[in-house]
């Protein structure tokens, strides 16, 4: 063998070497984003685990909040009635109300028929039911 072909035997060589270096030092390049793949997948799947949790915790939460209002607007729609109740009976007792809290407060029969509109009898007969038993 002569001088130029060893030369080229061991530039082969080298190239071949090279080459082997440049694969091995590529496959392990690509086991490593393989790897990193395989993780991201992993915590990919996790968010979107997280992810549905959570938008089943905000649905029912939803479903929660839509309950408490339609319990709360009934409550209140409830209560309007019954404001609603109590002032048409005190509007349709003719200011017997009225006139009960003055007999409490101590108002006479004469006061009673005169600030309520109530005729004498009626008048007496609250402050003998409602009034203190030193009136009159």
């Amino acid at each position: 063998m002569n001088d130029h072909q060893v030369l080229a035997a061991v530039a082969i060589v080298l190239v071949l070497a090279m080459a082997l270096w440049l694969s091995l030092r590529g496959l392990r390049r690509t086991e490593d984003l393989e790897r990193r793949h395989t993780l991201l997948e992993a915590e990919l799947g996790a968010l979107r685990a997280a992810m549905d949790q959570a938008g089943q915790a905000n649905h029912e939460l939803a479903a929660e909040t839509v309950r408490r209002h339609e319990t709360l607007a009934a409550e209140l729609t409830k209560i309007a009635e019954q404001q609603e109740q109590l002032r048409l009976m005190e509007e349709g007792s003719g200011g017997y109300s009225h006139a009960i809290r003055l007999a409490r407060g101590g108002a006479s029969a004469e006061e009673l028929a005169r600030d309520c509109g109530l005729n004498r009898g009626e008048a007496e007969l609250l402050v003998s039911l409602h009034g203190r038993p030193d009136n009159e």
